[in-house]
């Protein structure tokens, strides 16, 4: 077996943590990403888990006060990876701000894992680096890091302190890696520096990327429309119902998988719009189930108004799904519209319902050109590659 090579730290607030599930968990993205890196190097995933305003009060005196023993908050990961599970509390509403305090005491806590564990780390790679600027100015062990730029990056860039600030601020770090196209796209047209640069896209399963599709005989009597995702306002599927409602009602059904704290308001705007009936709300599924709903259905429609990738989207096109995504978000770029799918802008209703109407437009084989288009951009987007090029983007740094 090959020799653990490095010590690496990841800090991230969005990673997979098993002892607790009643904590929101945003995605699996940055597990995914690091599965090659976890096979050669020491990890240690700082996992920075931020209560938003609602349910931050509720966790106040479980958390504080904060203490310095590491063995509290040490787990491992299902890669065998240490874990060190540090919760912040976002006490203000609407804001990504915490206080001092945390940062100030969970800095410790890093220390004396390091300390205690003989562990020197080499280098840091930093997922929403925006969110942890507190932390990273106390931090004194990592000597190297590479910034990962998400979407709410880009917001706090615009929203928070002078670009002066920001760009002494990235200046730091010894490299940045961009989530998106268009994330990256948005943050040059703020900041310029001299830093190393790459793309740091995720993949999907090679078995997903890999399934064999034949021709598609479509029925445009009878269209399958199917979303899959959490149901909340930012992934707007409320705006998606509005514009399938505009068909006529005979011609389409419309899948939704997923739960959450919309879906009451989903089902009364359908029965408000008059397309209740032609609605499946299938509640939450497991990876593999939502792929088996994909493969039955004909367009994938999902126009989030924030997203950074979404992985969802590259497995709806594996399965042979022409997809609706938003424009400007990120999967503008991988998605060219009317090439390998459609883009649509997410706050608009019409946009959307003119995206539906292009692929109606389309014969038989101008909509197989398109789903064979999709395919061939997800066979160079798997997991595997992803992960093995975040590997090999960290240790051109090293």
């Amino acid at each position: 077996m090959r020799a653990k090579e490095n010590n690496i730290v990841i800090i991230t607030p969005f990673y997979p943590i098993n002892h607790r599930n009643d904590i929101y968990e945003d995605t699996k993205a940055v597990y995914y990403l690091i599965s090659e890196l976890s096979k050669y190097n020491n990890i240690l995933i700082l996992h920075m888990y931020m209560h938003g305003f609602k349910k931050a009060w509720r966790y106040l005196f479980d958390i504080l006060p904060i203490k310095s023993d590491y063995k509290k908050y040490l787990y491992k990961d299902n890669y065998g990876n240490s874990l060190l599970f540090f919760q912040y509390l976002l006490l203000l509403p609407k804001k990504i701000r915490t206080l001092k305090y945390f940062s100030s005491r969970y800095s410790m806590v890093f220390s004396n894992f390091c300390y205690m564990q003989n562990y020197d780390p080499q280098i840091g790679i930093v997922h929403f680096p925006t969110y942890y600027m507190d932390f990273l100015k106390r931090d004194r062990m990592i000597t190297k890091k590479i910034a990962i730029i998400h979407s709410f990056d880009i917001k706090n860039i615009k929203n928070r302190y002078s670009f002066e600030y920001w760009r002494d601020f990235f200046d730091e770090f010894n490299a940045i890696g961009f989530r998106s196209y268009v994330i990256k796209r948005d943050f040059e047209k703020i900041l310029t520096l001299s830093v190393p640069t790459f793309m740091c896209l995720s993949g999907i399963p090679e078995k997903y990327a890999n399934l064999h599709l034949k021709e598609k005989d479509w029925n445009k009597q009878e269209l399958r429309f199917l979303y899959a995702g959490r149901l909340d306002a930012n992934k707007n599927v409320i705006n998606s119902i509005k514009a399938l409602s505009k068909l006529s009602k005979d011609n389409y059904t419309f899948t939704v998988v997923g739960e959450g704290s919309e879906k009451e308001k989903l089902v009364k705007e359908a029965e408000k719009c008059g397309n209740i009936s032609n609605i499946n709300f299938t509640g939450k599924m497991t990876r593999d189930g939502t792929f088996e709903e994909m493969k039955k259905a004909d367009i994938f429609i999902m126009v989030s108004k924030k997203e950074t990738l979404g992985l969802v989207y590259l497995e709806a096109m594996a399965a042979g799904n022409i997809v609706i995504g938003s424009k400007g978000q990120g999967i503008d770029g991988i998605i060219i519209n009317g090439v390998n799918g459609f883009l649509a802008e997410a706050e608009n209703i019409d946009s959307i319902y003119n995206a539906v109407k292009k692929i109606l437009a389309l014969n038989n084989y101008e909509l197989n050109e398109v789903r064979k288009n999709a395919k061939k951009t997800v066979e160079l987007l798997t997991d595997n590659r992803a992960s093995q090029n975040y590997l090999e983007n960290i240790y051109s740094i090293l």
